[in-house]
């Protein structure tokens, strides 16, 4: 019986001992890129603002990769601010970001990083091929875009605040872009051309490669 009360005790002790020794391993924190999406401009001489989880609007990017059969490859980055409640929305894309297809299926992290930061102040292209571009959704559903054959003299576009930042989701470039700009839609009533004018647009997002 003596026996049997040291043994039990000495297991106890042994089980307090283990339990005061023991530490919960707590893993490092994971890098997160800190993304934000914002857009706030004058559309049609109405104030529009849009802000993020506010009435579920969120920001994504998106990415056109042109492969050209013996020329140069490029790609052009979307960045999309929409709803899952509204169907007004805005989108902005800017390319090309050359690369070559033959040796990577995207343009390298320095080359998606400079060209962005030496194209400050492009001009407006259609479908962002060859410059800057924005689509804009109504909330009837209309969409408007930007056109490179119809510009004004007040038409700018300005990006400020660049910078870099890579997770392990991908790498992005974030920024500020100030842009006014007339968008183009074809009016299936009177078979013309509609425009809109946007002014004093100022668009903070990301692209990512």
């Amino acid at each position: 019986m003596k026996y049997f009360k040291l043994t039990a005790q000495f297991l106890a002790l042994a089980v307090v001992f283990y339990s005061c020794n023991k530490h919960e391993v707590i893993p490092a924190p994971v890098p997160k890129a800190d993304l934000e999406t914002h857009f706030i401009g004058t559309i049609g001489g109405s104030e529009i603002e849009l802000t993020e989880n506010v009435n579920g609007y969120a920001g994504t990017s998106a990415a056109d990769f042109i492969i050209s059969a013996g020329g140069v490859d490029s790609a052009v980055y979307y960045s999309t601010f929409s709803s899952n409640v509204s169907s007004l929305s805005i989108t902005i894309g800017h390319g090309s970001v050359e690369f070559d297809s033959g040796s990577s299926s995207s343009p390298t992290l320095s080359a998606f990083n400079n060209f962005y930061n030496n194209n400050l102040t492009p001009m407006f292209s259609t479908n962002g091929k060859n410059g800057f571009t924005v689509t804009y959704v109504d909330g009837n559903n209309r969409t408007w875009q930007s056109n490179e054959d119809h510009l004004y003299p007040g038409e700018s576009v300005e990006y400020t605040n660049v910078s870099q930042e890579s997770d392990n989701t991908g790498d992005y470039t974030k920024y500020t872009v100030t842009f006014n700009t007339y968008v183009y839609s074809f009016n299936v009533v009177t078979g013309m051309v509609d425009q809109l004018l946007i002014t004093d647009a100022v668009y903070k997002g990301w692209y990512k490669r």
